[in-house]
């Protein structure tokens, strides 16, 4: 069976990478004692799996992770097993079963992520940047070029943008002032990933300028997947296990 951990990632522990998060998991797995199966590699390794990986420095009130099991185990027991191996700054939210098939795993399915982000404290463009935003988001098409590891690719940034709300960041960590921040819903498919950083990095690009490093605050809501048309939580898919 396929059991999906669903957890929060703030505080200090946003400043540790994929890398080291998925390390510090395997530990806390073992530990734990949870029944995982591993794979029949000469160096066995347990079969689990992230959906898509955080940016170092952003905060998160939703990550998931699937963890193949040799046997179910009881929503309580396993997030009491988990949460006593977590370390300050990583929560146990959730642990249920889900469909186990391959094109049903977290990582396949990510459709869409939601986050709140602000500007840092003396980082706010002296310009209008929400006005700007609202006129980007008038546009039909939104030329864009993406620059990632095997160069640069030539997309449209507009379909990317499901959603932008400007009343929408109160009651995220770190974000407690909504006044200069808002709620984006952004593509985050394979492929066609679009980061809240690249999306104001767009608005400066516009005025001939290069956004700041480390300007915006990012706090990531929920990951969420596709079904009949609706973008839904991953976090609603599957069931306590009893």
């Amino acid at each position: 069976m396929r059991a999906r951990v669903k957890f929060a990632k703030y505080g200090a522990m946003k400043f540790i990478g994929h890398l080291e998060l998925m390390r510090f998991m395997h530990g806390a797995v073992r530990r734990a004692g949870l029944p995982v199966k591993y794979d029949e590699g000469m160096h066995r390794r347990m079969v689990m799996s992230f959906a898509m990986p955080l940016g170092v420095g952003a905060t998160s009130s939703a990550e998931y992770m699937d963890i193949e099991m040799e046997e179910p185990v009881p929503t309580e027991t396993a997030m009491r097993l988990l949460g006593e191996q977590m370390c300050e700054g990583i929560d146990i939210l959730d642990f249920r079963e889900v469909d186990d098939s391959k094109k049903m795993k977290a990582m396949t399915i990510v459709a869409a992520a939601v986050y709140d982000v602000k500007f840092r404290e003396g980082y706010e463009p002296e310009w209008d940047w929400r006005e700007d935003l609202r006129t980007l988001l008038s546009l039909e098409t939104i030329p864009w070029v993406k620059e990632t590891k095997k160069g640069t690719r030539e997309l449209d940034m507009r379909p990317l943008i499901y959603s932008v709300d400007f009343e929408g960041v109160k009651g995220s960590p770190d974000l407690t002032d909504g006044s200069r921040g808002f709620r984006a819903c952004l593509c985050c498919s394979v492929g066609e990933n679009l980061k809240p950083e690249q999306l104001i990095g767009e608005l400066y690009r516009r005025r001939g300028q290069e956004m700041p490093a480390f300007a915006l605050i990012v706090h990531r809501v929920d990951l969420l997947t596709r079904q009949d048309e609706k973008l839904i939580s991953l976090g609603d898919l599957g069931n306590p296990i009893s």
